[in-house]
């Protein structure tokens, strides 16, 4: 059975993703975990107060409580609630990775370019770290079956082979519509790009129905979003590339950039084989943590 890890800080942004994450599980049939991270809060200067980790994860653990009760519906899977203690995007990856999750799902507050400058977001954290598929749910997004998936990648070529399985994996799993889509700037690269495509790569998307599309246009985020729309696409399936450290600093990310621009929910498939799944669990909840 499928296990889906739901990560909160009790937002409206995180309601809206835990909302959808019970819709999603009772699709697939898949166990819910709802977790939430929690910090020890420095102690008040000059007043010699400070709060006890008792304190705090007993906080939390009662918040995650009442969230269930307003996030449950009936025929609702039912939810299992867990916090710890860390800074949210390495307690939420610990935490699937011991759970053996299948699916981490988190909310994202907003859209709108302002965003793309909140650097080290947990959305971000979580699509750029984590080795379990992360599904990121935008504020207003309300759950609809996935019929139809969009795959974007800027090299389809050398697309990571793990990665092309999960996506066919979760491809059947829903029994999408998928969309392997590559933004060309003209025209003329589509012969390079169909002529250079290897045969043993069509035959990997074969598998399901699919269709290998080349959108024209200069402006990658607006070619993507206006193929969703076309299409009315309901997952938008990305995978971050690796770069070093300046890279990520200063060379602009498709990937982020579409986190703060797609208005339907953003699938983002780890590159590189699985590692073995770690972590610590409490099987308490609290209240007052810091927000994704």
């Amino acid at each position: 059975m499928k296990t889906i890890l739901i990560a909160t800080d009790f937002s409206k942004a995180s309601r809206n993703a835990s909302i959808y994450g019970l819709h999603l599980a009772k699709a697939i049939n898949a166990k819910v975990i709802l977790f939430s991270a929690y910090q020890i809060p420095s102690p008040a200067t000059g007043l010699g107060m400070s709060i006890s980790r008792y304190d705090v994860m007993e906080q939390t653990r009662q918040e995650l409580m009442d969230e269930v009760e307003k996030i449950t519906y009936i025929n609702m899977p039912e939810i299992k609630t867990i916090c710890d203690e860390g800074v949210a995007g390495d307690a939420i990856i610990n935490m699937a990775n011991e759970k053996k999750a299948d699916f981490i799902i988190t909310g994202m507050k907003g859209s709108g370019k302002s965003f793309k400058k909140i650097f080290g977001s947990t959305a971000t954290s979580l699509a750029k770290n984590s080795k379990i598929p992360v599904i990121i749910i935008p504020e207003d997004a309300k759950f609809k079956n996935p019929d139809t998936l969009i795959f974007a990648s800027d090299n389809i070529i050398d697309a990571d082979k793990n990665a092309l399985e999960q996506l066919i994996t979760i491809t059947k799993l829903f029994k999408s519509k998928l969309y392997v889509v590559k933004v060309i700037k003209n025209k003329n690269e589509e012969w390079f790009e169909v002529s250079d495509t290897p045969q043993e790569l069509r035959k990997v998307f074969e598998i399901v129905d699919s269709s290998i599309e080349y959108p024209v246009d200069t402006d990658v985020t607006h070619a993507l979003n206006k193929f969703i729309k076309k299409h009315d696409a309901d997952i938008l399936v990305m995978m971050p590339h690796k770069h070093d450290w300046l890279e990520h600093l200063f060379i602009k990310s498709e990937t982020k950039d579409m986190i703060f621009h797609s208005q339907i929910p953003l699938l983002v498939l780890p590159e590189g084989q699985l590692k073995e799944r770690s972590g610590s669990e409490t099987l308490v909840s609290s209240e007052n943590s810091t927000a994704y």
